[in-house]
C-alpha cells in the first residue's frame, strides 16, 4: 500500500455494538453500547435480555464472539 492510501484511511472509524449482562449503571439489564474506533459514542440502547438488546442493533451487523480478556460482564459484540 502506498502512504496516499494509508493517509485517506487514516479517518475510517470502525463502529462496534458491545454489550454487556448487567452493568453496574444498568442493573438487572442489558445495555449495547457503540463505540467509534475506542471511543464510546455515547449511544447505547437497554433491554430485559440479551435477545431484546439483539432486537434493537442496527441490521446486517456481525457478531463477535466475547475474547477471555474482556470484562467478566461482556457477553458479545457486534461490528
Amino acid at each position: 500500500m502506498d502512504k496516499e492510501h494509508l493517509r485517506r484511511h487514516d479517518d475510517d472509524d470502525v463502529s462496534v455494538w458491545v454489550v454487556y449482562e448487567e452493568p453496574p449503571d444498568f442493573p438487572n439489564q442489558y445495555v449495547a453500547r457503540r463505540y467509534r474506533g475506542y471511543v464510546e459514542t455515547g449511544e447505547f440502547v437497554v433491554g430485559d435480555t440479551l435477545v431484546d438488546v439483539r432486537s434493537k442493533l442496527p441490521p446486517g451487523l456481525m457478531k463477535l464472539e466475547r475474547s477471555a480478556h474482556d470484562d467478566p460482564v461482556i457477553r458479545e459484540s457486534w461490528i
